[in-house]
């Protein structure tokens, strides 16, 4: 998600809700220059394999009685904080797994690392965590219809229905986009007249300005740093004092628009003190209850 379109509901008054609640997948193959990063199933852990780190020791142990297990934003975070404490790589090892196994249990796995040089399962594979799915984002009510906007629908991720609670389970989201899709589509069927607003048109800003690709990169890093897995009072503040000197700089309409959106995820994580699911708050200050 770029961020493109939650910007644009800000421009236009539709309102946003628990922006806050950003899901990250525990491990993701680091290897690849690609933007679309290899993502390796948490069925690999559900069958044996280890998260360990760079002198193969097995660490999940220390964070959670059960281990590579445990939910996602716990693993998340034990990743994070090892990576930060041993200054190395964090590894998914397939030492418990049989050759022959492996390869018909996940063919696809098993291939498309191939293609990046891996003899799997006989090698560790480097992985992090990475954004997956946001929680929160366009506030709809049952039948997925935008309560400010009549007649305009949001269904799936862009979506907030808020039956993921605080932490999604695993491939619950297309569950809910087939049954919101469903409502949505049955309740424009019923309406008489259908229209849209006329204040919806399209801006003619400039889509881009010199110097927007170096302001994206720090975004990024910023986003990543203060905003991710982590956070903390400080960094929560310091991330929204770098978007608000951005977004007065002369830049283009993409990159403004993925900056209302990293604003609204800020401030959103700034009012919610205490940390549940994946909005994690490490304190630093007394205000702050983990």
């Amino acid at each position: 998600i770029s961020g493109d379109l939650q910007g644009i509901c800000l421009e236009k008054g539709i309102e946003l809700e628990r922006m806050e609640m950003l899901q990250f997948h525990p491990t993701v193959y680091v290897g690849s220059s690609a933007a679309q990063k290899q993502l390796l199933t948490e069925a690999l852990r559900g069958e044996g394999a280890k998260l360990v780190d760079e002198d193969g020791y097995a660490f999940m142990k220390e964070y959670d009685e059960r281990e590579e297990l445990a939910p996602r934003d716990i693993v998340s975070r034990a990743i994070f904080d090892r990576k930060q404490v041993t200054g190395g790589e964090v590894y998914l090892s397939f030492d418990n797994f049989d050759v022959d196994y492996f390869q018909e249990r996940f063919p696809n796995i098993y291939a498309s690392l191939k293609d990046f040089g891996f003899n799997l399962p006989k090698q560790r594979v480097p992985i992090s965590p990475a954004f997956h799915y946001a929680i929160g984002g366009i506030k709809t009510d049952l039948n997925g219809e935008i309560a400010s906007v009549k007649n305009l629908y949001a269904v799936g991720e862009v979506a907030s229905t808020q039956v993921h609670g605080a932490n999604r389970l695993a491939s619950n989201s297309l569950l809910e986009g087939l049954v919101f899709a469903d409502r949505a589509v049955k309740n424009i069927l019923a309406q008489s007249v259908t229209y849209m607003p006329k204040e919806f048109s399209i801006s003619q800003e400039l889509l881009r300005c010199e110097g927007d690709k170096s302001y994206k990169g720090e975004l990024r890093r910023i986003m990543w740093d203060d905003v991710g897995i982590v956070r903390t009072q400080k960094g929560l503040e310091e991330a929204l004092l770098f978007i608000n000197e951005t977004l007065d700089k002369e830049i283009g309409r993409f990159l403004k628009l993925r900056l209302l959106t990293a604003k609204e995820i800020v401030r959103s994580a700034l009012k919610r003190k205490t940390s549940v699911g994946v909005h994690y708050m490490k304190k630093d200050s007394p205000e702050i209850s983990e």
